[in-house]
């Protein structure tokens, strides 16, 4: 069941760059669920280990890359506005552009265009998909010929997460993010993925996990998982095996994770109800991408202030 990113030939990342009729170059950054996510451990400087499952939906922000000069970054979409008050720099774009620049030591420019339809601090991974994006598309674009290995090596120095969005396999993520293994998911799903509009702050939702732990008396950390090809083998074994250890901590962070969750569960007939990453956002698994539409449609009507995005994951 599973297999190493460097030895499935379909996970090849120069697959996911596409060509547009004036030169320009294409790559979607999905977005990132975590189907589980555990808490395992704490190393002496404050960073937690974890073990989780990632998966990606087909649709995500987009980013459109053109030759140029000198670096120029835009933003656009229904989500542009939030990083338009922002320093261009400080964006995980170009940061990676400029880490690309300077490992491959070109001097190189592009017009950079982001797309912006994934909401921002969502647990969505929308951030680091979009760095590992850049990647690829500079790559290309600028015809560096860096390896995937080395491009994830790369990746490491921009975020946690940034070497897993690389691929759009499932894969699981063990340690600070650094340990990664490609995992092919029996099963597809349906999914719909709802963020109630409101950002959640991923370090205080970290630091409320070892609060709500200690409050209630339960063990520090998660056990570590012994038998992966079980928990994968189905969506159910998934709901029984696993959970998202921060969403009690991120719901008293952000109380409209439980009303979005309460939505789903007593409205749709639903395979997994699950908060993704340290929230907001909630997702659900249903047998087919009709289900799911279906209950997106549903979702809109019921709150209008909600995003709602309905897709297909797995397989």
């Amino acid at each position: 069941m599973k297999s190493s990113p460097e030895n499935n030939p379909e996970k090849t990342l120069e697959n996911r760059v596409q060509s547009g009729p004036d030169g320009s170059l294409f790559v979607r950054a999905p977005a990132k669920i975590n189907l589980f996510l555990h808490i395992t451990g704490r190393r002496d400087d404050g960073y937690h280990f974890l073990e989780s499952l990632f998966s990606f939906t087909k649709k995500g922000d987009l980013i459109r890359f053109l030759p140029s000069e000198t670096l120029k970054f835009s933003v656009s979409g229904p989500f542009s506005e939030v990083l338009a008050t922002e320093n261009p720099e400080s964006n995980l774009v170009m940061k990676a552009a400029r880490a690309l620049a300077e490992h491959a030591g070109v001097s190189l420019g592009a017009v950079i265009e982001l797309e912006k339809n994934l909401p921002v601090a969502s647990g969505l991974g929308g951030g680091s998909a979009d760095a590992a994006a850049t990647l690829i598309g500079l790559n290309a674009l600028w015809k560096i010929n860096l390896s995937d290995e080395e491009l994830a090596a790369l990746a490491v120095g921009l975020g946690a997460d940034v070497p897993a969005c690389l691929s759009r396999g499932a894969q699981i993520v063990r340690g600070i993010g650094e340990k990664r293994e490609q995992v092919e998911l029996p099963w597809s799903a349906g999914i719909v993925i709802i963020n109630p509009g409101k950002a959640v702050s991923t370090p205080e939702v970290f630091a409320g996990f070892r609060a709500f732990r200690d409050k209630r008396s339960l063990p520090p950390f998660d056990v570590t998982i012994t038998d992966l090809d079980k928990v994968v083998s189905d969506i159910s074994m998934l709901d029984v095996l696993t959970s998202n250890s921060l969403q009690d901590p991120a719901v008293q962070v952000c109380p409209e994770i439980m009303e979005v969750e309460r939505f789903l569960r007593l409205n749709t007939q639903n395979e997994l109800v699950r908060m993704s990453g340290s929230g907001a956002s909630v997702f659900a698994l249903y047998h087919d991408k009709a289900a799911a539409e279906s209950v997106a449609r549903r979702a809109r009507e019921f709150n209008s202030d909600w995003w709602v995005m309905a897709d297909l994951i797995g397989g």
